[in-house]
């Protein structure tokens, strides 16, 4: 009978072997399994505001599995909420670029009435004018310049006694009208699309910049959802261990109560078995701070908002599968660094940098030339009086002619054009000079700064690998010595049935076999995230979590890593 009962914690830890067995049951599955199919991927919409929000799961508790906590986290999470801002708000830099080449329509209206002193007869002491002028603007990706103007004056300044005058016929008021194109045309500085359309470009490069920027945060989105998923599975697995082992230490003070009852031990031996048990329970406090952490750390990441759901537990419903975990992955170094130089996004922000860093060398090297521009233009004038008009009933009226000066406009009647060159040597030219040199130091800098990000790329995915290689090991060393553990734990047990093994040694042993319980739990979790962590360190993260990105303005597919590659 005292063999039953003494056999109670073998019995125990055997059910906790079998639950420890149970944990391995959907994670590296998920991880290792081909992408879905494409009707199946989960599309993550790129624009501002585009993305819906998912409710969480009604109930007491919020049950989730590992796709759902990704798919909520993609739609819900405010850090890419972020990424898309800046996003919208590079596309719209765009916008503003191409606003440099807009055409720019002026309205010049006004009048004016001036009183001055006269020195000759023939002037006027008072002159009146009034104008209204129109103006077209505008440059051209060339670097040509065009105005083209309509002014209109109407000038009104009567000399006393001009009619007085035989054979001098003055005209007052007068209206004159002229229609004129002037274009300029660079041919040193300032020539070329290189030149002109650089703001543009720039703004282009940087819309590219930030759509690989909500690539990454999508990408960082996804771990940090796999890791705080298996954190939570962790914890709740962790918790489950702890009680396991207080219900170990309690069964083991139970039986050397009895013990101590049939005078087969002495009564101090329970002390050891009473401070088991508040070690457990000590633990078992701790291992719920752990789950209460790790709940915090996944509702931040799927944006719970409510209070009450705030205050609602979080239950994971997946398990890794023993055969996924007993699979070793055995990366290749090489070729996943060769893998995440064509998809990393960073890599080809790396390159959009020395590409804008290229478009302002050339712009600050046009700079030094001298300036030698081209200019023509050619245009019609009018002009008309308002002149007396006597009708044959002998009244005398007077007619705006204003009309005659669109009429000679018109006709073509009074061409004028101009050609001219303009040749500005700047003495010294310190300014350009020194900004060339600017931006000629930026250029190397964004060089130099993609050949670190290489290394430390070369660095990621190489510790990425051996993260894998030191969690399968470490994952089975851990499941190895918890085996042993529980050999360990049934062989003190019989020891102590037997009276060859005190109470101190049974909790010591018991005391190892949660330790190596909680270790082969966390090198679970840990193998799991380092899984993630290479398929993130080599670029493929996407296809694997099988997410689609809806309305990218950039390509995801391979490209070489050298310059040019990405535009």
């Amino acid at each position: 009978m005292t063999r039953d009962r003494s056999s109670s914690p073998a019995r125990a830890s055997r059910v906790r072997v079998r639950l420890v067995a149970g944990i391995m049951a959907a994670l590296v599955t998920a991880l290792a399994a081909p992408a879905g199919r494409a009707d199946d991927a989960l599309s993550v919409p790129v624009a501002s505001k585009a993305r819906k929000a998912i409710p969480l799961p009604a109930g007491e508790k919020i049950e989730l599995s590992l796709q759902q906590a990704i798919q909520m986290t993609l739609e819900n999470v405010l850090d890419l909420d972020v990424a898309a801002y800046n996003l919208e708000e590079a596309r719209f830099g765009i916008l503003a670029a191409r606003g440099g080449f807009d055409p720019n329509l002026e309205v010049d209206l006004g009048a004016t009435d001036a009183n001055t002193l006269t020195t000759s007869s023939f002037q006027s002491p008072e002159t009146k004018t009034g104008y209204g002028n129109a103006f077209l603007t505008g440059l051209l990706p060339y670097g040509t310049t065009y105005s083209l103007g309509w002014q209109n004056n109407r000038l009104d300044s009567p000399i006393p006694g001009y009619a007085l005058i035989p054979g001098i016929n003055f005209l007052n008021p007068t209206f004159s009208s002229n229609l004129a194109l002037k274009v300029t045309q660079p041919l040193l500085r300032n020539f070329g699309r290189s030149v002109n359309e650089r703001l543009v470009v720039q703004a282009r490069l940087g819309r590219d910049t930030n759509a690989y920027a909500f690539v990454a945060a999508v990408q960082t989105a996804i771990q940090s959802a796999d890791s705080a998923y298996w954190d939570l599975v962790y914890a709740v697995e962790n918790l489950k261990a702890k009680q396991e082992a207080l219900a170990i230490a309690k069964d083991l003070n139970r039986i050397t109560r009895i013990k101590i009852d049939v005078g087969a031990s002495a009564p101090i031996d329970i002390v050891q078995t009473e401070v088991t048990i508040a070690q457990r329970e000590q633990d078992i406090i701790t291992a719920e701070g752990l789950i209460g952490d790790a709940q915090d750390r996944l509702r931040r990441l799927v944006n719970v908002q409510s209070i009450p759901d705030w205050n609602r537990p979080i239950v994971p419903t997946d398990r890794p599968s023993r055969a996924s975990l007993q699979q070793a992955l055995n990366p290749d170094v090489d070729e996943g660094y060769e893998t995440a130089l064509r998809t990393r996004p960073e890599v080809r922000q790396a390159l959009l940098a020395i590409e804008s860093k290229k478009v302002t060398y050339v712009y600050q090297k046009n700079q030094l030339r001298p300036r030698f521009d081209l200019s023509a233009g050619y245009g019609y004038s009018g002009l008309g009086a308002r002149s007396l008009v006597t009708n044959p009933d002998g009244v005398t009226t007077y007619q705006l002619n204003y009309s005659d000066a669109l009429s000679q406009i018109g006709r073509a009647d009074y061409p004028a054009w101009n050609v001219g060159v303009v040749l500005a040597v700047p003495i010294g030219n310190r300014t350009a000079k020194g900004n060339f040199a600017i931006a000629d130091a930026d250029l190397e800098l964004a060089r130099t700064s993609f050949a670190i990000a290489k290394a430390n790329l070369q660095v990621e995915v190489r510790a990425a690998a051996r993260g894998i290689d030191i969690g399968y090991r470490s994952l089975a060393a851990a499941t190895k010595a918890r085996e042993l553990g529980e050999r360990n734990l049934d062989a003190e047990k019989k020891k102590y049935e037997n009276g060859m093994s005190t109470t101190f040694q049974v909790a010591s042993v018991a005391n190892d076999l949660t330790t190596a319980v909680t270790a082969q739990l966390q090198a679970i979790a840990t193998y799991l995230k380092n899984i993630t962590a290479w398929h993130k360190a080599i670029g493929d993260l996407l296809p694997q979590k099988n997410v689609v990105l809806s309305g990218l303005a950039v390509s995801l597919d391979a490209t070489p890593a050298e310059e040019g590659a990405v535009k």
